[in-house]
Order: structure tokens, then sequence, then C-alpha cells
């Protein structure tokens, strides 16, 4: 999942076309259901533009998004082959597109991925029951002219992944054996196969989308968008009934959106709109285990304005947007005991920003602004077996909405004629009632094994930090355009209870990477050609608590190295092979990371090497 200045999954809203993702992706797990190969560009928004897409946004916001239908154009595509040594995986992606002959308003665009893997394994050992299988589709097509235009896409997301089998364990006895060696004790062969546990997720998007320009001025836009998202998921269970789902989930959403859009002469440009959705959970029967969560329903609305203005080196925006969320939750919990209840939640976001173009290759920008986000039902009312991480969560339903105040001033200085390339971030952020989870000491046992509890709560928090982007050319040669280039990136986070100091679980330690890259642009068979070596060092994170850890210590600091080597051949006037061989922990470095959930049974992934085909045609 992305994490953004230290927050991650229902903190960071993630925009699939255009259209905000929604999925069962509570939790540290259970990753957006996106297909990568959709995106031509992801964008990460941090401003007044935040606001716009309402509540949720504490961290920030990545935009996913295709490039334009290829109105006017011919037939073209894109496929991809990938092969990676770690699971023995495959994957691949064919994409065509084209407008329509003697239809130059028109255009159309289909994709389709299949992806295949085994077992991975870390630099000593397999992980058993790791094995994934995944099928994703989409097709778009569009209608454009000069009054407006009108776009109709769909897309189905599909993958099955096993839950890997040491996080399931049989015994209490067994549990802190594994906490203590950190490691599974046994341990098989290499396999393909996906056994229970396992988890299998299903998505649907369809969305619509039309814009007009209006005759007095300005763009009305209207978007609806439908998503459907079947989670399920198998435990080990007694006899036959392991193919029967232990969790079978249906989430239905429903989007609107209304938004206008207009820029006068004299630099200003206004946006205001509103939105609505309808979603609704509904956990199918004949399961014969209680759900993590109840069934639920939720209705939200907003509305939002944002202005922005620009003139010689400078610029400045601002925001607001009000935001109401309805939602009904029921359910029985495992004494037969009916629970749930309905909760009523709206705040005012607001952004404040600008930037100032002090040189003509530095700029300076800062922006405040404050973003909520109401309590998920499975933070509220969750109670049962968090299937992916292997923990028994419990909720806590008097939860109240977070509320984010949030400071970030951004130092930028570009030369192209020297190579040079540097973007600093500093920020603040205050966050009443920031919710979290955490070890209660205790565990439940459960047919398919014992699993320590943890308990939703909430606590005000101040978070800060300093993220670091910066690039230089060492060195160019102009016989064939070669060029040495140094990056360096780096960030740390700090983050702890705002009353007591108290240090929160799960905050990402510092880290620090650095490469050395080399391209060229031969007058050969070669369009271009590149190599690079990389870094990664992963500091110990020493800001803990021990008493919000499964175990007393967290990993030992490491340093992971990778390589690539790779180039662009030019196949005809239209045609293009690229080509890239990569490694990832070169040197199959045995290591944990702190955020993985899963550190406490096994070590993370050993040496990855990547084979990367792309043909354009």
């Amino acid at each position: 999942k992305p994490v953004i200045h230290g927050l991650h999954s229902n903190r960071i809203l993630i925009l699939n076309n255009e259209v905000r993702q929604e999925g069962q992706q509570w939790g540290a797990d259970h990753a957006p259901e996106i297909d990568p190969a959709v995106a031509d560009k992801i964008t990460v928004i941090k401003g007044a533009d935040a606001v716009r897409y309402g509540s949720d946004a504490l961290g920030g916001v990545v935009v996913i998004a295709p490039n334009q239908l290829p109105y006017g154009d011919g037939l073209h595509g894109q496929l991809s082959p990938s092969f990676a040594s770690n699971g023995r995986k495959s994957a691949t992606t064919l994409k065509l597109e084209s407008g329509l002959p003697g239809l130059l308003h028109w255009a159309w665009r289909v994709q389709g991925t299949l992806k295949r893997s085994g077992d991975i394994h870390t630099a000593d050992y397999m992980l058993n029951n790791t094995a994934a299988a995944e099928a994703n589709f989409s097709a778009a097509i569009g209608m454009r002219q000069e009054s407006g235009s009108a776009e109709l896409f769909y897309s189905r997301y599909q993958n099955e992944s096993g839950v890997f089998y040491g996080s399931h364990i049989g015994n209490l006895d067994d549990l802190l054996a594994r906490f203590e060696i950190g490691q599974p004790l046994t341990t098989y062969p290499f396999s393909y196969s996906i056994e229970a546990p396992k988890q299998k997720v299903i998505h649907h998007l369809l969305k619509a989308k039309a814009y007009y320009f209006l005759p007095f001025g300005g763009k009305l836009t209207a978007q609806y968008a439908f998503q459907k998202d079947i989670r399920q998921e198998f435990s080990v269970r007694r006899l036959d009934r392991t193919r029967i789902p232990a969790l079978n989930m249906w989430l239905t959403t429903h989007l609107a959106e209304i938004f206008w859009e207009n820029m006068d002469a004299s630099h200003w440009k206004t946006l205001v709109g509103g939105s609505f959705s309808l979603q609704d959970n509904y956990n199918q029967p004949g399961t014969g285990v209680v759900p993590v969560i109840p069934n639920f329903a939720s209705v939200g609305y907003g509305a939002f304005a944002i202005e922005k203005y620009h003139k010689d080196n400078w610029n400045a925006e601002v925001g607001l947007r009000y935001d109401y969320k309805y939602l009904s939750a029921d359910g029985y919990d495992m004494y037969s005991q009916r629970y749930g209840g309905e909760h009523d939640f709206h705040n005012i976001t607001y952004s404040l920003g600008g930037a100032w173009q002090t040189t003509p290759h530095t700029a300076l920008s800062s922006n405040i602004g404050v973003a909520w986000r109401a309590p998920q039902v499975n933070e509220l009312y969750s109670s049962g077996l968090h299937h992916g991480v292997g923990t028994y969560n419990l909720g806590e339903a008097s939860l109240s909405p977070e509320t984010g105040v949030k400071w970030i001033t951004s130092l930028s200085y570009t030369h192209p004629e020297r190579g040079m390339h540097l973007t600093a971030d500093a920020y603040v952020q205050l966050i009443k009632n920031y919710i979290y989870d955490y070890p209660t000491g205790e565990t439940r046992t459960l047919f398919s094994g014992v699993y320590p509890i943890f308990q939703y709560s909430q606590a005000d928090a101040f978070f800060r930090g300093v993220d670091i982007d910066a690039s230089v050319r060492l060195a160019q040669w102009g016989a064939i355009a070669q060029r040495l280039s140094y990056g360096l990136r780096g960030s740390v986070v700090f983050a702890n209870e705002l009353k007591t100091d108290r240090y929160f679980p799960f905050i990402p330690a510092p880290c620090l990477s650095q490469s050395l890259e080399w391209k060229a642009q031969p007058k050969g068979l070669f369009q271009t050609l590149e190599a690079s070596i990389g870094h990664t060092f992963v500091a110990k994170q020493t800001r803990f608590d021990p008493s919000q850890e499964l175990v007393a210590t967290t990993p030992d600091a490491y340093h992971l190295f990778e390589a690539a080597i790779g180039g662009t051949i030019a196949i005809g006037e239209q045609q293009t092979l690229s080509v890239r061989l990569s490694c990832e922990n070169l040197f199959n470095q045995l290591y944990k990371e702190y955020t993985n959930r899963f550190r406490y049974y096994a070590h993370d992934l050993g040496r990855n090497v990547y084979l990367r085909l792309n043909y354009n045609f």
C-alpha cells in the first residue's frame, strides 16, 4: 500500500481512473484491487486540490490515470511480458487502442493482464502457500467533439492468493515459540498450489463521464461510478468445509460527482462541485462463521470550492469542503448477541497555500490544511480473525472521527544545464483522535489456530518529518550522448502521542536510498541504453513502545542493493522493443521490515531477478 508521510491505508485516497477506489481495504493488508498495467501516470496530490476528493485524505491523494483515448489515431498497442525468479512469477499484459475508422471523434481501448506466481522465498527458506494468480481486464470507449465529450470505462480485477502457512499456528506454545524464533520451523518444496488459508477477490468498476463547454463560460463535468467488490477468505476447517469461504463479503458502492471549472483572463481558476455516495456491505450467509465485520450501509455527500490565482512567478490557492456521512451497522457476534448502531459524522476541511519562484531555478511553496476521516466499520465493530495478517481484531464502537491539521513547506531547485534537481519537504501534522490497533497480550483460539488479539484505540498524535529527493549529473560525454547521474532519496518520520510522548506502533523507520545511473543514446540499433546500481538503508526503529508490540524488540537495521541494465531497440518506424534485466536484494540479505506484520513469523523477500520486455507497435 502507498505510504505518505507515515500514513497509509484509509488515510490515503486512491483514485483509479478518476474514481475513488472502494474495496475491503481496511487494515495493513488488502492491497488496492487495481491492475498497475492500467496506469500510464501516477500523481500524488498534497495541496488544495486534495480538498476536491472528500474525507480520508489525511496523508494525501494518489491519482492512477491512463492516457487519453487516441482520437483520430490508428491502431497501436503494447505487449509486456515479464518474469521474476522469486516465486517463478510470469505476467503478460496486452493493450490495444485506436480511433474508429471513418469516425474521427470516436476512440477505444482494451487491456488485459494475466499473472501467476508460486511460493516466494526469503534468503534462507521458502514461504509456503504464498502463490497467487491474477486475471484482469479493462475496456474504454469515448466520443469527443468541440462542445464536449463522453466516455465509458469498465474494469474487472480478480486475484487469488495464499496466506502464508506460518501466520496461522495451531496452539499457544507454538505461537510463543514462533515469536521467539521469528521464522517457520518447517518448510516444504516450492509449489504453485494455492491452498487454505487463502483469499479470492473480484472487483468490478464501471464509470461513465461526460463534460460540456457551457455557452456562458466554463466546463461542466458529471461522472457516475459503480463498484462491486467481492472478497472471499478461506480458512482451514473440519472435513470438507475448507472449500466453503469462512468470510464472503459483497461491497457495493455508487459514486456520483458534478463540478464546474473555469479560468478567466485575469489568471483566476475556479472549481466548484458536489458529490454523493451510497455504499452497503452484505455478508453472504452459509459460511458457518461469524463475520469479522457486520453488515453495514452508508450514505455520504459533500460540496467543495477551490480557487487558484497565478501571476508571473507566484501563485496561491485555497480550497474548502463540507462532508457528511451516515453509517448504520447491524450484525451478530460470536455469542449470538446483536450489535451495531447508527453514526452521523460531518466536518469541514480546507487548504490554503502558495508558491513563489524565488529565482529562475529555485521555488518555495507552503500549504496548511485540515483533513478528517470517520472511523471505518472495522475500527468500530471488528470481532474476528483478520485473515491476511493472522491477528484477531476487536473494534471500539465509541471511536470519534480523526481530524488532522498539517503544514508542509517545500523547497525545490532545478538546473537542467547542470543536471541538478533537489526537492525537500518538511511537515508537521497534529491528528486529533488518531486511530490505531495494538496487541493486548492476549490470544484467541479458533479451529484454524491461535491468534494474538489486536484492539483498536485512539489518542491525539503529533507527526513530523522530512523527505528529500535529489539528483545530480556527475559527467556527460557528447560522442553518443552519455550521462552519469547520482540520485539520493531519504525520509524520516516521527510520531508520538501528544500528551504522554508515548510512541505509536508501526511507524516507518528512517530510510535512505541512493543510485548511480548511466544512460546513453547511441546512433545504431539501440535508441537508448542504461545501467544502474542502487543501495537502500533502513535504520532500526528505536522509537517504539514494547507494550505495544508482540515482541519486545524491533528488527535490526539493514542494507539492500539492486542493479539493472536495459535498452530500447527500434523496429521499423513506429515499433520499439524495450528489454530490462534487474535484480532486487542483490546479495540475498536476510532481513525484516518493521512495518511488515508478517515479521513476527518470517523474514522478508530474498533475491529477486526480473526480466521485463515491452513491445510497442
